[in-house]
């Protein structure tokens, strides 16, 4: 029980710093204070995550690299991806590759993109037709809910990597903000103003299985937003375990993509990447997913499943389990 207390604590303290992120000078200074023996990809911004059906699309993010000698260690960085059929009764994958293949490899030189503080970013921008070839696949092939995974691999001039597996949910989430993946979904056309407002939660399915808890989030009402791309929303300030932390549960935006009917649950640390040893993660994982109509937003259903982010170090859930929760407009 001191364990998760523990672990609980830091993730707070990662949502406490995060709350920088309106001063672009305070959290690039105190992460390079904070970045001594390791290295970071921090996302600036996404600028683009949807693959639209029928559409000229494709995925771009910027990205700039801090570590202990302020971007002075950054040698390239490997770019992979990795696509999943999440939409087998629709489109027909026969023969694609569903195993991770490389995009490129950025250079540091690339690393050109102005900054404020001197330290080294990129925009980098991967075509859909890039990811259908590496994929084996055509945009006939697609249907909404498909995604491509995009893995970035630092490589430093010291032979030290860092990738998504060997980063907690500290670093992926929250104040540091640097995931080193990222996921690109084919999706349906949404309108802007579609699910965005206030939304009344209400548990559906699952509860943490450890420590006697009783209830997985605080039924409450929250402010859905747009997120980057029509189809995704953000659930602002969700509170996750509102037993623990003296009943202040842990709080943290909820992520979900609108796709053709289904709610996708892209990776994702809840309550800001608490957990036991290693942070707990949330997702859709490619077989489990919510459900919405089209034609009317006022119950927008989220399901997947919560887990260890890293089985090695994290403890809890003691078992992978559903959890489904409802959001009904206000």
């Amino acid at each position: 029980m001191k364990n998760l207390y523990k672990y609980f604590f830091i993730g707070i303290l990662a949502l406490t710093l995060g709350s920088c992120d309106d001063d672009e000078e305070n959290v690039t200074v105190v992460v390079q204070d904070t970045v001594e023996t390791g290295a970071v990809l921090r996302t600036i911004q996404i600028i683009s995550n949807e693959l639209p059906i029928g559409l000229d699309a494709g995925f771009s993010v910027q990205i700039e690299e801090q570590d202990g000698e302020e971007g002075a260690l950054l040698q390239s960085v490997d770019v992979f991806a990795t696509f999943s059929d999440n939409s087998p009764d629709d489109g027909d994958t026969t023969g694609a590759n569903f195993n991770e293949f490389s995009i490129r490899t950025i250079d540091a030189s690339e690393f050109t993109d102005p900054s404020p503080f001197g330290l080294p970013r990129h925009t980098l921008a991967i075509s859909s037709d890039e990811l259908n070839a590496g994929a084996g696949v055509t945009g006939d092939q697609l249907f909404g809910g498909d995604t491509f995974t995009i893995r970035l691999s630092l490589n430093l001039t010291d032979g030290r990597v860092f990738s998504v597996n060997n980063a907690g949910g500290i670093i992926t989430a929250g104040f540091f903000n640097s995931p080193f993946q990222y996921t690109a979904t084919v999706t349906c056309p949404v309108d802007s103003a579609f699910a965005v407002g206030t939304y009344a939660l209400s548990i559906q399915e699952g509860v943490f299985p450890d420590f006697g808890a009783t209830i997985d989030w605080s039924e409450t009402t929250y402010n859905m937003v747009a997120g980057n791309g029509d189809t995704e929303r953000i659930i602002e300030d969700v509170v996750f375990l509102p037993e623990f932390n003296g009943g202040a549960g842990f709080v943290g935006d909820l992520v979900f993509n609108l796709v053709c009917g289904a709610t996708i649950f892209p990776n994702q640390f809840p309550g800001g990447g608490v957990g036991c040893g290693g942070a707990m993660a949330a997702g859709s994982f490619g077989t489990q997913f919510g459900v919405y109509d089209a034609a009317d937003d006022s119950v927008i259903d989220l399901s997947f499943i919560i887990t260890t982010d890293d089985p090695g170090a994290g403890t809890c859930p003691s078992a992978p389990y559903v959890s489904t929760i409802r959001f009904t407009r206000q």
